[in-house]
């Protein structure tokens, strides 16, 4: 018997129906597997005049995802205190040289308007480590030879004006803002003071809100501005002839890795019993 092709059309028509859920459960699955769909880490910022937290020095940090750095945060009545450090080389060698930049967003999200830029310490490395890339350049790059002196470096960085972004806009500050400490146990720490006002965070309604580290390769890579493309080798024409990347260029080659996450902190408003 011969179908209709109108019958057709509506059987096809209907299988698409029966298949829509299907389909929309498929799509909020893939959604909730985005980066903007997961679920972020939630932890409690401890006040400063808890002891607990000296008592206990791991205590309130948590790894951000996908790396060996580790953050927490204290508050007080005006300014949040974000804490990250790691022990691990490789990550303290790729925050050096990237840069880091500490994001707080009072909708507990990953909106990146406020915070804080510190610069990268490669300009120093060039300099006060020559000797060693010399060794590199004649030897090829050997990871286990690179090495750091990371007390001058945080020196250097830290006496560096930084990048604050927050309610009164982008602009270079001063760096009573930032601390770099190189601990005696081996490990890189950065302390920065966030005022609940900068974030527009009113304290009194606010009950949480997100911290986001990055260490990404950026500008800080890359000539300075400023400077002239057209120094060095040159066509018949005149122009710059196109050079490779020197191996100063190209810090992926000495082995550098990114850290990027957010973790959600929960303010409590009552001050530890003294």
């Amino acid at each position: 018997m011969r179908i209709p092709k109108k019958s057709i059309i509506n059987t096809g028509f209907k299988m698409q129906n029966s298949f829509l859920p299907v389909i929309a459960g498929l799509l909020l699955a893939v959604a909730s597997c985005s980066p903007t769909g997961l679920s972020m880490l939630t932890r409690q910022s401890y006040h400063v005049d808890d002891k607990s937290w000296q008592e206990d020095t791991l205590k309130g940090y948590v790894f951000i995802p996908n790396s060996r750095v580790l953050v927490r945060t204290r508050h007080d009545e005006d300014s949040i205190f974000i804490e990250v450090r790691t022990r691990d080389s490789l990550s303290m060698r790729s925050m050096l040289t990237n840069g880091l930049s500490i994001w707080i967003d009072p909708q507990a999200k990953q909106n990146e308007n406020y915070g804080v830029n510190i610069p990268a310490a490669r300009a120093e490395m060039m300099r006060r480590q020559e000797e060693t890339f010399q060794r590199i350049r004649e030897e090829g790059d050997t990871l286990q030879r690179f090495s750091f002196d990371y007390a001058s470096w945080t020196k250097s960085v830290s006496e560096k004006r930084f990048v604050i972004t927050d309610k009164r806009g982008t602009r270079f500050d001063e760096s009573d803002q930032v601390q770099i400490l190189y601990t005696a146990e081996g490990g890189l720490v950065y302390t920065v003071r966030f005022g609940f006002s900068q974030a527009g965070i009113d304290k009194e309604k606010a009950e949480k809100f997100s911290v986001g580290v990055v260490s990404e390769r950026h500008q800080a890579q890359m000539p300075a501005t400023g400077q002239s493309q057209m120094r060095g080798p040159t066509d018949r024409y005149g122009r710059a002839r196109q050079q490779p990347p020197t191996r100063e260029q190209r810090p992926e080659r000495l082995g550098l890795i990114s850290v990027k996450g957010w973790i959600v902190f929960t303010l409590t408003d009552d001050k530890p019993a003294s």
